[in-house]
């Protein structure tokens, strides 16, 4: 009989590695993210980090969770997606800061 609480062979835990990091780079992200919330730096300065923040955990969860790496086609829509995020999300800054200024 095995017992249950017998420790995983080497490949299944080698399996298991990457999405281990992954997840604690999530953390990691996150914890930066309430850093940068925090920070009493210009608003524009903390709004920009925080979306680079934002992006990189994306990615992360594209590529780890969602297995986005496992097809060349997968990845390279999700970089176009996040691309596509960051462009209009800058548009959006910029249009918020030029309506602001011309009142």
């Amino acid at each position: 009989m095995t017992d249950a609480t017998e420790a995983q062979p080497p490949a299944q835990r080698a399996r298991f590695l990457p999405l281990g990091a992954a997840f604690g780079a999530l953390v990691a992200l996150t914890l930066c993210e309430l850093l940068v919330a925090r920070m009493a730096a210009g608003r524009a300065a903390r709004i920009t980090a925080l979306a680079g923040l934002l992006m990189a955990k994306v990615g992360l969860v594209l590529s780890f969770f969602m297995h986005a790496r496992a097809s060349r086609r997968a990845a390279a829509f999700a970089l176009i997606a996040i691309g596509f995020a960051a462009a209009a999300g800058v548009v959006l800054m910029l249009e918020t800061v030029w309506r602001v200024n011309v009142r």
